[in-house]
């Protein structure tokens, strides 16, 4: 293979990967599971109700370049039409991140930026040019009213420009949740990123992964992001960065034991005070967690402050990113 052409295909790999972080999050609160490069699509999503999205990702390296995409549109029917035939299908989807996916300039208009169109919706041009490529290749098993398109721009070296559209879709997400917190979209992006094309890389197409497996990182990224913003007014900022590096282990093991949550959470909703006053006042009820430790009462004051507005402000995170995920 040139190096043109192993570009041109790790540059269609990571259209996939990046088409199906934007297909989950749009589907989060009906969607069960993904697998990428499934047993019969590039991107297969189980929802609640064990149907199935099924969703063909197509890439182009040049937006520019128009003179592939109706091959491309064609053998994307083809497989949708096969994996119809599963009859577990609820939408099949056509992904691409071309302008123009069916070289027709007068239709270019409707495909302006990031684009969802039903089949309905689509111009009489394109729904006549998918009806003449259905019926001329027998591919009559694909129900149209399930039938949609997507136009993701996607292009460029620039890492920044060709992923904006993604990123976009994960701040639409973060914001219906109630998460602004500097940073956190590009971190879960790049872990989404990683997971998504690792699952493509497993040759085993049963293993999928799950709605809770892909939403944990971003629980856990907004705990670690987001809980020293809320006690460093309290805490001299190189003492708190000394006891998280030095007691990152315990704090972790404490701030995600459900044990200690449900500890913590039953105390302070029988307490009736608000987090800070609870904190200052019922600290020393949980100086077990610190007792072993060879270190000065300050610390293990400190440490154990630490790990109770950790906990109680996860729990609002928490409540709302799953609300969000409807998990």
């Amino acid at each position: 293979m040139s190096d043109r052409n192993a570009s041109t295909s790790a540059f269609g790999w990571d259209f996939q990967t990046n088409s199906a972080i934007l297909l989950m999050l749009e589907n989060i609160k009906n969607a069960k599971q993904i697998r990428v490069e499934g047993a019969d699509e590039d991107i297969e999503i189980t929802l609640q109700d064990n149907s199935k999205i099924y969703a063909q990702a197509k890439s182009i390296a040049k937006p520019d370049d128009y003179n592939h995409v109706i091959n491309k549109l064609s053998d994307a029917l083809e497989t949708l039409s096969l994996a119809a035939k599963n009859g577990d299908g609820s939408l099949f989807t056509y992904v691409t991140n071309s302008p123009n996916p069916f070289n027709n300039k007068r239709t270019m208009s409707y495909f302006t930026g990031r684009t969802h169109l039903d089949y309905n919706e689509l111009p009489d041009a394109a729904k006549n040019k998918i009806i003449d490529i259905v019926h001329k290749k027998g591919y009559n098993n694909l129900d149209l009213n399930k039938f949609d398109v997507r136009v993701i721009p996607f292009y460029g070296n620039d890492l920044k420009n060709r992923y904006k559209e993604i990123l976009a879709c994960i701040n639409e997400f973060l914001g219906e949740i109630n998460i602004d917190i500097t940073g956190i979209n590009t971190s879960i992006m790049e872990i989404w990123q990683r997971d998504l094309f690792q699952n493509a890389t497993q040759t085993d197409t049963d293993i999928f992964i799950s709605k809770e497996k892909m939403i944990w990182p971003l629980i856990v990224l907004v705990i670690d992001k987001s809980t020293s913003r809320e006690y460093e007014k309290d805490f001299d900022e190189d003492e708190i960065e000394e006891i998280e590096r030095k007691y990152k282990l315990i704090i972790n093991q404490n701030t995600m034991s459900y044990k200690m949550i449900t500890r913590v959470i039953f105390d302070y909703r029988g307490a009736k005070k608000d987090k800070k006053t609870f904190i200052s006042e019922n600290w020393r009820d949980y100086q077990d967690i610190v007792d072993k430790l060879k270190t000065d009462n300050l610390t293990k004051q400190s440490l154990v402050k630490i790990i109770l507005y950790r906990i109680l402000t996860q729990r609002r995170y928490i409540k709302n990113i799953k609300r969000g995920a409807n998990l």
